[in-house]
């Protein structure tokens, strides 16, 4: 399984095609609340583009994927903190 923020390259179509067995997609505001339970509970600092693995792991896309029972391992790497400080609380308010 792979998260994607965007569009997929065109040198990577054939990997993914033979390798990942589904794409989870997020909003925006899914991003966000991933972003702020990485503040609030890991009082860690992530950027939205490192917060979309979280906020896939958090979707119910990925509940579903889940429930079949394929899943064994799942790993999410958090990245980045280039994230306006100032602006964060309000960033959160908006949601």
């Amino acid at each position: 399984m792979i998260t994607c923020r965007g569009f997929i390259c065109f040198f990577l179509r054939p990997i993914f095609r033979d390798m990942v067995d589904a794409v989870i997609t997020v909003e925006e505001e899914e991003i966000v609340n991933a972003m702020r339970m990485c503040y609030e509970r890991l009082k860690v600092v992530v950027e939205p583009s490192g917060a979309v693995g979280l906020a896939a792991v958090l979707s119910e896309q990925f509940e579903m994927e889940a429930s079949k029972g394929t899943l064994q391992h799942v790993g999410i790497v958090l990245s980045g903190g280039n994230v306006d400080l100032s602006a964060l609380s309000t960033f959160f308010q908006d949601i």
